[in-house]
């Protein structure tokens, strides 16, 4: 009998970590979500390898609970992978690591060492997107013993029959054991029905559907089920890595096996939301008008998550019409830029913006909650095109702009132009994934067309614009449709009080004076007694007075 144990590691720097393993930090976020690359071998191991003990460690979870804790003492990184892998209840034969993330490279790896040095005897298997696209860089790591590329399904279970059996792995599809075969790549599964149910019974459920995080809007009483109907996506997206494990053909689950997952989601969990997570959800309209169908024929009733967005290049209307139909509340389309030659020249991914305009302003007509993603600073992206996506934002009915600055991933087109350019390096796209700018907000390093710092604060500030004082829903007097995102805002970043003064100013339109005069307070006492606060107050003061302006007359 063989010990197995998964990790599923984390995704964040360590300077983020240990920042919010510290009490220091509360501007950061941990998004939670369903360990699928974990779930998945695991339900594989299960059935090939029946007599193995498995234990999944979702570190990325326990980190969420831990910061989470209001009474937790602080403590670094390091004391937190000991406290994780004393949770470890044998000795394990073989550690697979999920690296999906490339901000957790380091952190990752500093799991890995932990755990070769606890149990030295033990193989290290590295996997994941992460994993497969920096491949040389993993397998070059002292403390990692094989990578799995590409999908495991298949090359895991192969990989751990050939260590038992003590024969060299180094022709098995997907296992990469040095540098000599780096470009081995797994099996591609095309019937999805064959991946074994997940073993949900491995990890902590309980918490996971009451805090799983990827909706765009705040509810309470929520509890989240997740799917995953499909691998693949066809696009080339140069910003994107998606398609690098599963590949430009999409496969799909059959609709009876998905629906099975989902009623025993139901029923075992009493999940009343579904997240749907596919990288191109909606590629094939009979399967998506098939699905709701069958979902309406078995009256299964749940809202709506779909994290990825919907393409706007494959929906149109009546797909819509059918999410509205079957519990869609709110909507994300991941527009990422508002400049046509943006779109075909440089980002590749050919959104005809007259058809995204209409297919927004469709959404918001039908009352769902609207956001658009944005990415700002392609190599190649001048100011004048990005002034271009700022003009045509402005105007869209659209709920929720959220803004990146275009950031170094492996395996991505954009990072091979920077390279190309010689503004990157390998070794400088870890130190940029390992700082604390984390990519979503900020750029620690310059190009051609943009300083760091300069993009950094103007997505900044035009997040603190179009997304709070010119909001749409601002402008229009649509207050209770925004409080839905503020509400989240302030409930998770406490120190905000940009978004308390626009929460106040809606309270105030929508006659709540009692309310507003409560935030108004707050954000007076947060600005004596919280330096981000204070902060953030000096340098967005006359917008925030603007805002609560009508204080003088309550």
């Amino acid at each position: 009998m063989k010990n197995l144990l998964l990790i599923n590691g984390f995704g964040s720097a360590t300077s983020i970590i240990n920042e919010l393993l510290s009490n220091t930090l509360t501007d950061i976020n941990i998004y939670l979500s369903y360990p699928l690359s974990v779930l998945t071998l695991a339900g594989w191991v299960r059935q090939e390898l029946p007599d193995y003990n498995i234990q999944i460690l979702d570190v990325h979870m326990d980190l969420h609970k831990a910061i989470s804790d209001v009474n937790r003492g602080p403590m670094d990184v390091e004391d937190f992978i000991i406290q994780e892998l004393n949770k470890v209840h044998f000795v394990p034969d073989y550690i697979g690591v999920s690296m999906s993330f490339s901000n957790g490279h380091v952190a990752c790896l500093k799991i890995i060492a932990a755990c070769k040095e606890k149990w030295q005897k033990s193989k290290i298997i590295a996997g994941g997107m992460h994993a497969t696209t920096f491949t040389s860089r993993i397998i070059s790591e002292a403390n990692i013993d094989f990578v799995v590329r590409g999908p495991g399904d298949i090359s895991f279970i192969e990989l751990l029959k050939a260590l038992e059996g003590q024969k060299n792995p180094e022709n098995i599809p997907g296992v990469v054991t040095g540098l000599n075969n780096i470009n081995n790549f797994g099996f591609r599964l095309e019937n999805l029905d064959d991946i074994p149910p997940y073993p949900y019974d491995l990890i902590d459920m309980a918490y996971l559907v009451e805090h799983e995080s990827t909706s765009p809007v705040y509810e309470k009483g929520i509890r989240t089920g997740l799917i995953l109907m499909s691998r693949g996506c066809p696009f080339s997206c140069t910003y994107c890595s998606a398609s690098k494990i599963h590949g430009k053909k999409v496969f799909f689950k059959s609709i009876d096996r998905v629906l099975s997952e989902i009623e025993g989601l139901i029923n075992n969990y009493k999940i009343n939301q579904l997240c749907i997570i596919d990288d191109l959800f909606g590629v094939d309209k009979k399967y998506f008008y098939t699905f709701f169908a069958e979902l309406e024929r078995r009256q299964l009733k749940l809202s709506l998550v779909i994290p990825g967005g919907l393409s706007l290049v494959l929906f149109n209307e009546a797909m819509i019409d059918v999410l509205v139909k079957y519990g869609l509340e709110a909507v994300n389309f991941p527009l990422e830029s508002g400049s046509q030659y943006v779109q075909d020249e440089i980002i590749k991914k050919h959104i005809d913006l007259k058809k995204a305009v209409q297919l927004i302003t469709y959404a918001k007509e039908k009352g769902l909650f609207v956001g658009i993603n944005i990415v700002i600073g392609s190599p190649g992206e001048t100011q004048e095109l990005m002034n271009e996506t700022v003009e045509f934002i402005k105007k869209l009915p659209v709920d929720w702009t959220s803004f990146f600055v275009a950031y170094p991933y492996p395996g991505t087109r954009m990072t091979e132009i920077l390279f190309e350019r010689g503004e990157l390096t390998e070794d400088k796209i870890i130190e940029i994934w390992e700082s604390s700018a984390q990519g979503f907000k900020l750029r620690p390093f310059d190009t051609r067309e943009f300083s760091g710092k300069k993009l950094s604060e103007a997505v900044y500030d035009l997040n603190i614009e179009l997304n709070f004082f010119s909001n749409y829903n601002m402008r229009t007097k649509n207050y209770k449709n925004l409080l839905l995102k503020l509400h989240k805002i302030v409930d998770r970043y406490s120190f905000h009080v940009v978004a308390l003064s626009c929460r106040a100013k809606c309270y105030h339109g929508l006659g709540e004076t009692q309310k507003a005069i409560e935030d108004i307070a707050s954000i007076y006492r947060l600005i004596t007694s919280n330096v981000e606060s204070k902060h953030m107050y000096l340098k967005y003061k006359n917008r925030i007075e603007e805002a609560i302006c009508f204080k003088n007359v309550l």
